[in-house]
């Protein structure tokens, strides 16, 4: 019955609107030859997992180990920076450029550093010029628009510090205590 309805869904769509579908669906999540491909193009480790959606406009990503990027927009026309077992999870947008307010014509570019063991949660907005210190986590819905120490939780518009937490790995859990 899956069969059928898959092949039901799919019965507008031309051949190779179909083909593209199925090589999205079945290829990048799990592995396979395009997430390869992906990882090459852009200098990713292999350790790094990636979902359907990310999106990087420049390769001017550099990641640590055992990263996972989410559907993000990286908007990186300046270097943007991520540490070891860095979680991005979805509809994240990260940008390292802003424009000048005297001049709408000059494009102002600034890097961005995110450090280890960062959980950068849902909906999260990345300003350029920012450093997030590691083991730290970013609340849902939040725009960083200052740097952000590390060892804290933080969440708003903009972002601010909510509280300060031990953040600590044992046997590859991750453990929070305020």
């Amino acid at each position: 019955m899956n069969t059928k309805k898959t092949l039901q869904e799919l019965k507008g769509l031309t051949r190779w609107q179909r083909i593209i579908q199925y090589v999205i669906k079945r290829s990048l999540p799990g592995g396979g030859y395009f997430k390869s491909l992906y990882l090459k193009a852009f200098g990713l480790p292999p350790s790094t997992s990636i979902s359907l959606g990310l999106f990087i406009t420049h390769p001017n990503v550099t990641c640590g180990k055992n990263c996972h990027l989410g559907n993000t927009e990286f908007r990186a026309m300046g270097k943007i920076t991520l540490g070891d077992n860095v979680s991005i999870s979805y509809n994240n947008f990260i940008t390292t450029t802003s424009h000048d307010f005297l001049d709408w014509n000059k494009i102002i570019v600034k890097p961005i550093t995110i450090g280890d063991n960062v959980w950068i949660t849902t909906n999260c907005t990345i300003l350029q010029g920012v450093t997030i210190g590691s083991n730290t986590v970013i609340g849902a819905g939040s725009v960083v628009t200052h740097d952000i120490p590390s060892g804290v939780l933080a969440a708003g518009n903009p972002c601010k510090i909510i509280k300060k937490i031990d953040f600590s790995i044992e046997n590859k859990k991750i453990i929070l205590q305020s």
